[in-house]
């Protein structure tokens, strides 16, 4: 049995995004034109691979070079659930570039075991299947697959000279504050700053604790209370700001404060 959802984002150089859940399947040997990143979610996923078996069980990190044959199937009679990405070379080698890696990244391994960085390949698809915010999805997309580039390409990451790139990050925050119910994309805030994206992020982050789509997120959630305590209305408030609907809204501020944009309204009014 084959359970199984596909999308293309063009936008990324139709980056094609695969889900499977709970199947119990058995892939041909094939191989594909870019790169192969996975994440395990329950099951243990089996590949035959430069000549020897693979295992993935769950939250490990499947990593696949062009052009490599392979099969893929569901080990151990168990039910496996996973979610692929597949970037074509040129993606990839354009991140590449932004994050200084000078050469054509290799993946050394085809399974690796590292929790955290699967959570974050976990979190970037569910991202890019179903939001439209275009400044997470981007720097989501640059910040995770640079990751995975520097923790198995076997590269350093270079060092961030912060004090040199303070104009950059008052000017994104000055923008993001000027421009926040806009579905702003990082390619506006690379225009403004004149640095590439991966530099961007990076030094945002270390300079405020956080990405500039989290950082435009508190900007939405804080002004969503002040149009709240002027009693307008959720479903105002969440267009006001620049949330697509109601439950956008309620999503992201129950994140930020523990409560509903109701109860904090209903709270704030009496």
């Amino acid at each position: 049995m084959l359970n199984t959802k596909f999308c293309l984002i063009q936008e990324f150089d139709n980056l094609e995004l695969f889900r499977a859940k709970a199947i119990h399947y058995n892939y041909d040997r094939h191989s594909h034109p870019g790169y192969s990143i996975g994440v395990i979610e329950s099951g243990v996923g089996g590949n035959y691979y430069r000549g020897s078996t693979y295992l993935a069980p769950p939250k490990s990190i499947v990593l696949m070079n062009p052009e490599e044959v392979h099969t893929g199937y569901s080990a151990k009679e168990l039910p496996l659930t996973y979610r692929m990405f597949y970037p074509s070379t040129d993606l990839i080698l354009q991140i590449a570039r932004e994050a200084q890696i000078t050469e054509t990244p290799y993946f050394k391994d085809a399974v690796v075991q590292n929790e955290v960085l699967a959570k974050k390949i976990f979190y970037l698809h569910k991202i890019l299947e179903r939001s439209q915010n275009s400044l997470e999805r981007q720097s989501l997309l640059v910040e995770v697959f640079s990751a995975i580039l520097y923790r198995y390409s076997g590269i350093s990451l270079p060092s961030v000279q912060l004090k040199q790139e303070h104009q950059a990050v008052h000017l994104v925050k000055e923008y993001l504050y000027d421009n926040f119910s806009s579905n702003i994309s990082l390619e506006q805030l690379v225009q403004i700053t004149n640095l590439n994206r991966y530099y961007l992020i990076r030094v945002f982050r270390q300079a405020t604790g956080m990405p500039p789509y989290a950082y435009l997120n508190q900007i939405r959630m804080r002004l969503a209370k002040q149009f709240l305590r002027q009693e307008m209305s959720i479903a105002d408030t969440a267009i006001a700001v620049g949330m697509s609907d109601q439950s956008h809204l309620n999503r992201h501020f129950k994140r930020v404060f523990g409560i509903t944009p109701g109860c904090y309204r209903q709270g704030a009014t009496n």
